[in-house]
C-alpha cells in the first residue's frame, strides 16, 4: 500500500524519531508532533531535504492540544498514523501523586483513543483507505507490579485497537497493534528518574521499526516484536498472576531511585 500522508506522534525521540526517518526514506511526506518546538525544528531541518515535513508542538496531556492536531486530521486526512506518544513511571503506583499518573492514562490511552477515532472517520468520510497503527507494549498482556499504570494503559490500547480493526476492516482502515518490549530508547531513565546501563535483549529503535513497517506492508491486526517476547506473553497466561508481580518487582525495582509511598494530611480531619 502507497501512502499520501503520514503523521507521527511523540516524533521527537526514539521509536517516533525512527519511525520519522523511515518516513522519509519511504518518500511519504509527514506531520511530526511533539511537546518541543525546537527539536522538532532540528526534525524538519534534518529530514525537509528527502519530503515535505510539517510539524506541530503540542502537549496530548492537554485538552486543547489534542483539538488542535484532530483539526490538522480533520483538514488533511493523512493515511498513515502512527500513534507512538506515550511514557510511563517505574515504581510502587502511591509514590507518584495521582495527577503523574492520570496524566499516563490522559496520554497513552486518552489521546490514542481521540486520534484514532477521529482519524479513522476522517477517512471513512472521504471514502479512502488508510492505517491507523498504535505503538503499544508486550507489558499491555501482563498486570506488572512497579508498572501498574503503564501496562495498565498498553492492556487498554491492546483490546481498543484490535476490536476496533475488525470493525472498520470492511472499510479499508485498518488500526494495527504493535507491542515492542524494552527497546534502546531513554524510556527507562525518564520511567525511573535513573541512569540505566543497556540489558540483554533490548531491541534497537531500527528493528522495530523494521518490524512495524513489515506489519503495515502485511496488514498484521498484532504483532509482539520477536519470539522472545512472543514466548513470555503466550505463557504468562499459565501463570499466576502473584509470579509475575515478584517478577516485574524484581526487574523494574532495579531501574528506579528509592521512593517512598506519597501519604495525605490528616491534620485537619475532624
Amino acid at each position: 500500500m502507497k501512502f499520501r500522508l503520514g503523521l507521527v506522534t511523540g516524533a521527537t525521540s526514539g521509536i517516533g524519531m525512527g519511525v520519522c526517518e523511515r518516513l522519509a526514506r519511504e518518500g511519504i511526506p509527514f506531520l511530526a508532533t511533539g511537546r518541543d518546538l525546537v527539536q522538532l525544528q532540528a526534525l524538519q531541518q534534518k529530514l525537509q531535504s528527502q519530503v515535505n515535513v510539517q510539524i506541530l508542538a503540542v502537549d496530548l496531556a492537554e485538552p486543547t492540544g489534542r483539538a488542535s492536531l484532530i483539526r490538522w486530521i480533520h483538514h488533511e486526512a493523512p493515511d498513515l498514523v502512527i500513534n507512538n506518544a506515550g511514557f510511563g513511571l517505574y515504581g510502587e503506583a502511591l509514590s507518584y501523586t495521582t495527577e503523574e499518573q492520570s496524566k499516563i492514562l490522559t496520554v497513552n490511552g486518552q489521546a490514542t483513543l481521540e486520534i484514532t477515532l477521529e482519524a479513522a472517520r476522517t477517512l471513512i468520510t472521504k471514502h479512502q483507505p488508510g492505517v491507523v497503527l498504535n505503538i503499544s507494549s508486550a507489558a499491555g498482556f501482563q498486570s506488572l507490579a512497579y508498572s501498574a499504570v503503564y501496562a495498565a494503559s498498553k492492556a487498554f490500547i491492546n483490546s481498543f485497537s484490535q476490536a476496533l480493526d475488525f470493525e472498520l476492516k470492511p472499510s479499508g482502515v485498518r488500526v494495527l497493534t504493535l507491542c515492542p518490549g524494552m527497546v534502546d530508547t531513554d524510556f527507562q531513565r525518564r520511567a525511573g528518574g535513573k541512569r540505566q546501563e543497556k540489558e540483554k535483549g533490548v531491541m534497537t529503535v531500527e528493528f522495530v521499526v523494521e518490524e512495524m513497517w513489515q506489519q503495515i506492508q502485511r496488514g498484521q491486526s498484532l504483532r509482539i516484536i520477536n519470539w522472545i517476547y512472543r514466548w513470555i506473553t503466550y505463557f504468562s497466561y499459565f501463570i499466576p498472576n502473584s509470579m509475575i508481580a515478584v517478577f516485574s518487582k524484581k526487574v523494574l525495582s532495579a531501574r528506579i531511585l528509592p521512593r517512598n509511598f506519597i501519604t495525605i494530611d490528616t491534620t485537619h480531619d475532624n
